[in-house]
């Protein structure tokens, strides 16, 4: 019989720290040659102290299965509730993850916030929600149910694969290869099937949603990049069923010639008017001629009677450190809680 034991003491033989392996006999040998005197004590020593070895390894490893289950544990996020979306509309599969207020009563109604991208989003928008929201060092925010969208991407390349298709309204050929080339994909990336995406939005999502939850007809969606243009499309193709939109850094300006301004031309040929609030941001270390399109498209929205914007540019920030910033401001802006006025 043999162990593997690390830093203990066996019946007063101290045993280097380190990882070894000790042999049954070779205990015995040790004890032996310390008690010459004692020689026909040897078989009676020998039985009980090889039963007491036995009983403390056993223990030992007891522990340390124990304690590597205990120290190991995956973790969750607190108030939050995950779904599978196998849709019949686009034949994909999505990820549902949602966030509920602090003190969610199902006697209330509530509005509703949809994030895109949330492979990433949704840690950063739930504990947002969860520290901003109703307590003692909170009440930045209305109480708010967040629900995250996402695909069932399996590391970084696959999920630039996978949203590529459902957040892009127009194909382009060019960036299909490029995109399908850099990030490994074993087969076509076709863009172009934003609609389709939207009627899952439609049609599957948020009837799910609404059904599960206490929801009012309030609905809001953020994006960031290639999901900000997607959503910056939104605020002309569904403004009917979201009234709060969140844009960041959204890939506008390099995508097909700024396609989305044409969507914007065509809605002005027949609307004057149009109900959103929206929120926009770049970081400042982003590409300078995208954000001076940012500004020029907030000119756009703001001809429109009824839109109020907000258009923020974080100091010191790249396309990617400002994520945790601007999904923190984005729901600050969209769903500031208004203080109540004393008499």
């Amino acid at each position: 019989m043999r162990f593997t034991l690390s830093g203990t003491n066996i019946q007063g033989l101290t045993l280097n720290r380190g990882s070894f392996v000790v042999s049954e006999l070779e205990i015995v040998r040790k004890y032996y040659s310390r008690n010459k005197t004692n020689r026909l004590a040897y078989p009676i020593i020998y039985n009980i102290n090889m039963k007491k070895i036995i009983a403390s390894i056993i223990l030992v490893l007891i522990v340390t299965v124990q304690l590597t289950a205990q120290d190991k544990q995956p973790y969750t996020i607190t108030g939050t509730e995950t779904y599978i979306i196998n849709s019949t509309i686009n034949q994909r599969v999505y990820n549902l993850a949602v966030s509920l207020p602090n003190n969610y009563d199902k006697s209330k109604k509530y509005p509703t916030y949809y994030i895109l991208d949330g492979y990433y989003a949704f840690p950063f928008i739930a504990e947002s929600n969860k520290t901003m929201g109703s307590w003692t060092l909170g009440n930045l925010i209305e109480d708010v149910i967040i629900i995250s969208i996402t695909g069932k991407e399996k590391d970084l390349d696959d999920w630039l694969c996978q949203r590529w298709p459902d957040y892009t309204f127009t194909q382009s050929f060019n960036y299909d290869t490029l995109g399908a080339k850099d990030w490994h994909s074993p087969i076509p990336i076709i863009s172009g099937k934003g609609d389709a995406f939207l009627e899952v939005i439609r049609k599957e999502i948020i009837p799910l949603i609404d059904k599960n939850y206490s929801t009012n007809q309030e609905r809001g969606i953020s994006g960031h990049s290639l999901s900000g243009l997607y959503v910056a499309n939104l605020i002309f193709k569904a403004n009917d069923i979201f009234s709060k939109f969140g844009i960041n850094s959204p890939w506008m300006l390099p995508y097909n010639n700024n396609d989305v301004r044409l969507v914007e031309k065509e809605y002005s040929k027949s609307h004057h008017s149009l109900n959103a609030k929206v929120f926009l941001s770049f970081g400042s270390l982003e590409v300078k001629e995208e954000i001076k399109d940012l500004y020029e498209f907030e000119a756009l929205l703001k001809k429109y009677i009824g839109v109020e914007t907000k258009l923020v540019i974080f100091d010191d920030e790249t396309h990617v450190s400002v994520i945790p910033a601007m999904i923190s401001r984005s729901l600050r802006y969209l769903y500031k809680k208004e203080k109540v006025k004393s008499n």
